[in-house]
Parts: structure tokens; C-alpha cells; sequence
């Protein structure tokens, strides 16, 4: 009897060396000859070779479809147990790939937040570092808006010819007597009264709203133009101030301007 072998993938094309590896186990076993079958299509040379080791070459489109009913259960579980293997293997593969990004997009969104929660906490902290001695809680709060006590005249405008070309208001004097002296004997009380003074002269400014301590390390301005320069304009009044020249200035845009919020320090501490 001959020897029937059959490869059931439509990808599979045996050449010349296929063939006499058939050959080899046929003589190896002391079979005559054997049929090799596939459901995809032999070149045409393949042809020549099987008829020189006595092998019949069957290929068809329905040959799966024909041998399919002639096998029995254990011949097909060995035919379907690589597949099977393989796709479980691929179904790990898969799972296992799936855990990695999804540990991956946690973790990426963990740290992101960390971050930004931070980032909010140091551009938000109360306290600076130098500062020992908290605020009196009795203490008001230092604010000055344009509209204030302290502001200028209801119909003063940013065209008010009496206010100057935008040119910054000088700062008020210091309660003590030198800016040595302030930073050597300062009480919290003059430093606040110092604030206080300050808060007055930026609200004054052309293009400012509003001007307010919200912390003590921190000065706020609320303006309504793009052309304020905090730098260039709120700087000088600051940098004379040995208790106040590291203040952290937040300085808020228009609604309407493209401009976010800008944080920064006329002095390191």
C-alpha cells in the first residue's frame, strides 16, 4: 500500500526538497510509494520530481473538502491541536499585551496628575520660605481695586492725560526710615502697612482693576490690557523692599485675551 500525506494549509507550497524528505520516509518505512496532497496548487516542476520518487501529487481548491469526511476523530484533533495551541498562545499573547499598556496608561496618568498637582500646590502655597512668623489672624486683608478708597477719581480713565503715558506710580515711602532698617527691625504690622501702601499704588496704575495680597508672599493684579508689562511696571516698586522685593506676582489677563495667567518674581529669595 502507499502512503497518503495531506497539508491542509492553502499557504503551504512543498518544493523539489519537501518532496524527497517524502521520498526518504517512504524507503525509511518500506513503503513504495505515497501520495502527497494539498489544497493549494504544486509548480508545475514539482510535478517531474514526485514522478522520479514514485509519489502522486494531488492538489485541489476542494481537496480539504473531499478528505475532510475519510478522517477520523484522533486524525483530526492531530490536525487541529498545533491550531489550537497557537491560538491559545496568541490569546496570552494578547491579554498579556493588553495588561502592559493598560498598567502603562495608569501609571502615565498617575504621574501627570502628581505633577499638576503639584505644579497648582507651588504656584498656589501661602507661605513663602523665609517667612518664620505667620500673619496676625486678626489681620484685614490688604487689598486695593480701582474702585476703592484709595483708587483714583471715578472719571479718571486709561486716556487721562493726568495719569501719563502708562508710566508706573512710584511706590510709596516705606514706614521706616532706610530700606537697611526695614529689613533689620521690620514688625509684621509695618511690613502688612507696607503692603497695604503698595496694594494702593498699583491699583493707580493705568490698566489695573484691581490689586490685593491674597497671602503674604503673594500679590495679586488684576488688569485689562495685554500691554501691562508686571515686570516694568510693578518691579520697581517691589525691588526696593528688602522684605517684599521676593514677592510672587500673579498677574491675571482680560477674559477676552489670549494670555494666561502669569506667575514671577521680580527677586529670588
Amino acid at each position: 500500500g502507499w502512503l497518503l500525506s495531506s497539508k491542509y494549509s492553502h499557504a503551504y507550497t512543498p518544493d523539489s526538497t519537501a518532496i524527497a524528505e517524502f521520498s526518504n520516509y517512504l524507503r525509511h518505512r518500506g513503503v513504495p510509494g505515497g501520495v502527497l496532497a494539498i489544497t493549494g496548487r504544486f509548480p508545475r516542476a514539482a510535478f517531474g520530481v514526485a514522478r522520479a520518487h514514485r509519489i502522486e501529487l494531488l492538489d485541489s481548491d476542494n481537496m480539504w473538502d473531499e478528505l475532510q469526511p475519510l478522517l477520523d476523530d484522533a486524525q483530526h484533533a492531530a490536525i487541529d491541536a498545533p491550531a489550537r495551541a497557537r491560538l491559545k498562545w496568541l490569546f496570552a499573547l494578547a491579554w498579556l499585551a493588553a495588561f502592559a499598556i493598560g498598567a502603562a496608561v495608569f501609571l502615565g496618568g498617575r504621574q501627570a496628575e502628581v505633577h499638576g498637582d503639584a505644579l497648582v500646590s507651588a504656584m498656589t502655597s501661602h507661605a513663602p520660605l523665609r517667612d518664620a512668623a505667620p500673619e496676625p489672624a486678626d489681620e484685614p486683608p490688604v487689598a486695593a481695586t480701582a474702585s476703592g478708597p484709595s483708587s483714583a477719581p471715578a472719571g479718571a480713565n486709561d486716556d487721562n492725560p493726568a495719569r501719563g503715558n502708562d508710566a508706573p506710580v512710584p511706590a510709596p515711602a516705606a514706614p521706616t526710615a532706610s530700606p537697611g532698617a526695614a529689613s533689620a527691625g521690620s514688625t509684621p504690622a509695618e511690613v502688612a502697612m507696607r503692603r497695604r501702601a503698595i496694594a494702593e499704588a498699583v491699583a493707580r496704575m493705568p490698566h489695573v482693576r484691581s490689586a490685593v495680597w491674597p497671602a503674604p508672599s503673594t500679590l495679586q493684579v488684576v488688569v485689562d490690557s495685554d500691554r501691562f508689562d508686571p515686570r516694568e511696571r510693578l518691579c520697581p516698586l517691589l525691588e526696593h523692599d528688602p522684605d517684599l522685593r521676593a514677592s510672587r506676582l500673579q498677574v491675571q489677563y482680560p477674559a477676552s485675551s489670549e494670555r494666561p495667567v502669569r506667575f514671577l518674581q521680580c527677586q529670588a529669595y
